[in-house]
């Protein structure tokens, strides 16, 4: 079981004092205003905890904000053109390039969860990703040439390495753990340097974390060179750069969200209180809620088969924005996933049955697996079993939908991520059956 810092009254608070901005203005030129009215050494959320990095001035912090705060949103557009300015105004004043290391986050993220609809999409990301990395990595190797030591460039340089490391572990292994140990490397003499840089620790738990997960031969490597490598450690880096950081505390938190026990106490209620302030502070990004309802259904369907879920499901519904592709999938896997709570749901509410999901074309599939499921269970007296029939019944289901996932086009990590959520969700098990009513179109109304 993991160490665990914080307690989840603690956590609450700390994220919602996020320096990631929700309720930031939403253009750039409000912001620049704003902030060159009230001079722009000072961001525009002051307070102990806040610190403006080596060299980053204020109206660069709000710009960054703002940049995060619109692509956590489902804002791509907005973004795009937020870090545009944000870019502009770096190249102007010879600031660090913060814009790109924020591009190239924000980009590697869509990459990795495949938000994007077809192969022209995917081109244009991964070129802006090569751009973002190119440029970025120039500026900082520049700079650190003439200020060598510098936390704000190392800080920056790390952090894109890191970024771009992540994107060959499966590819080219060997690689990937060289360009992330040289990371790894870089982020600590950042930290050393200014030990306030709090979201050097993003790369530090991401590494961490995931050389622990990784085969043996790369864990056996790191320890040659003395680099042990655990998942608790990890998890720490994360919490400090979620709940401490600057710019990374959104990333941080979907990363903790990955490697936390959904079955250890203390990490799942971390889970569900990061998932609450997430689809809080961005509500119209249905990704938040999607990822909830299925760590919910695979591991606590309880949680989710509650009398007040189905008002509250399409109030969240009824907030989702529809701008790009990925807010369309996501926002039509949560309607598959409301169909568990009203099977005949009006048009506002329901699923397009026609929409192409790419990566999560099992997903319907798994639906229906779940309602099976639950209605199985209802027919059971409390301490009976079920029929062999009916339990072959639900593994047909089951290594339908893994075989699904098998033949997707998702990265071999994420692919092992949803087969274990498949796998658990449409398990059978006689320690937590019990009889539950299924909830109706018109007992839901």
């Amino acid at each position: 079981m993991h160490a665990f810092k914080y307690s989840v009254p603690f956590l609450a608070c700390l994220l919602l004092h996020s320096p990631t901005r929700a309720n930031a203005p939403d253009d750039p030129k409000a912001v620049l205003d704003a902030a060159g009215a009230r001079g722009e050494s000072e961001p525009a959320q002051g307070g102990a905890d806040y610190y403006l990095y080596p060299d980053i001035t204020g109206e660069q912090s709000d710009l960054a904000h703002l940049a995060l705060a619109q692509a956590y949103s489902a804002k791509v557009k907005r973004a795009r053109k937020t870090l545009a300015a944000l870019h502009e105004l770096e190249a102007e004043k010879g600031l660090p390039p913060l814009s790109q290391l924020l591009s190239l986050a924000v980009d590697v993220m869509r990459y990795q969860n495949g938000d994007f609809a077809d192969e022209g999409e995917e081109s244009a990301l991964l070129e802006s990703i090569h751009d973002a990395a190119e440029q970025g990595s120039y500026l900082c190797q520049q700079a650190l040439k003439r200020t060598p030591g510098h936390p704000t460039y190392l800080l920056i340089l790390g952090g894109i390495r890191g970024f771009t490391a992540t994107l060959k572990i499966h590819s080219n292994p060997g690689q990937a753990l060289s360009d992330g140990f040289q990371a790894l490397k870089l982020l600590e003499k950042a930290r050393t340097a200014d030990p306030r840089l709090k979201d050097g620790y993003l790369g530090t738990g991401i590494f961490n974390c995931m050389a622990a997960n990784a085969p043996l031969f790369v864990r056996a490597t790191l320890k040659i060179i003395g680099r042990s490598v655990s998942m608790k450690p990890g998890l720490e880096a994360l919490r400090m750069s979620a709940y401490q950081g600057q710019y990374t505390p959104v990333s941080s938190q979907l990363f903790l969200i990955q490697f936390l026990s959904p079955y250890d106490g203390e990490p799942a209620r971390e889970k569900q209180q990061i998932f609450r302030s997430l689809e809080s502070a961005f509500p119209r990004n249905p990704y938040y809620t999607f990822l909830e309802n299925d760590e919910n259904l695979c591991f606590h369907p309880d949680s989710f088969f509650v009398p007040a879920a189905r008002p509250a499901l399409a109030s969240r519904i009824a907030a989702f924005a529809s701008s790009d592709f990925a807010s369309l999938r996501y926002g039509n896997l949560v309607r598959w996933q409301y169909t568990l709570l009203d099977p005949s749901p009006d048009r506002r509410y329901a699923p397009d049955t026609s929409f192409s999901f790419r990566d999560y074309g099992f997903y319907p599939a798994f639906v229906e697996g779940v309602r099976s499921k639950r209605a199985m269970e209802d027919t059971l007296e409390p301490g009976e079993k079920p029929s062999k029939a009916a339990l072959v019944a639900l593994q047909a289901m089951r290594d339908s939908c893994l075989a699904r996932i098998a033949d997707s086009p998702m990265s071999p990590a994420r692919k092992r991520y949803y087969a274990w959520h498949v796998t658990d969700g449409l398990r059978w098990s006689p320690a937590k059956a019990r009889a539950r009513p299924v909830v109706t179109s018109a007992q839901a109304r």
